[in-house]
């Protein structure tokens, strides 16, 4: 691992921690699943493969209060168990075969 100071702004800090304390996890690892879970979209793979009609960028809106029932119900259904992200997504995709 490789240790980064970051600023953040305060309501930043606010959720960060409500979010690592309601999933039983450290504030490192909530900051590391979000970064997984950001598209790479100036990797050159991806803009090469959206040019050619490969990938389908998807624009989703959603408000903050829907996000965060999203984000309850996700808590809810994982409890304090802690996993990666790719784990989830494994499991996710098991449920819907």
């Amino acid at each position: 691992m490789i240790r980064k100071q970051i600023y953040i702004a305060p309501e930043h800090e606010a959720k960060l921690k409500r979010l690592a304390q309601s999933a039983g996890r450290s504030e490192a690892e909530i900051i590391r699943e979000a970064l997984e879970a950001i598209p790479e979209e100036i990797d050159p793979i991806y803009n090469l493969l959206m040019k050619k009609g490969l990938i389908v960028k998807q624009e989703i809106t959603v408000t903050r209060e829907e996000s965060e029932r999203i984000h309850q119900e996700y808590l809810a259904m994982i409890g304090n168990k802690q996993f990666s992200l790719s784990q989830a997504v494994l499991e996710e995709r098991a449920r819907q075969i």
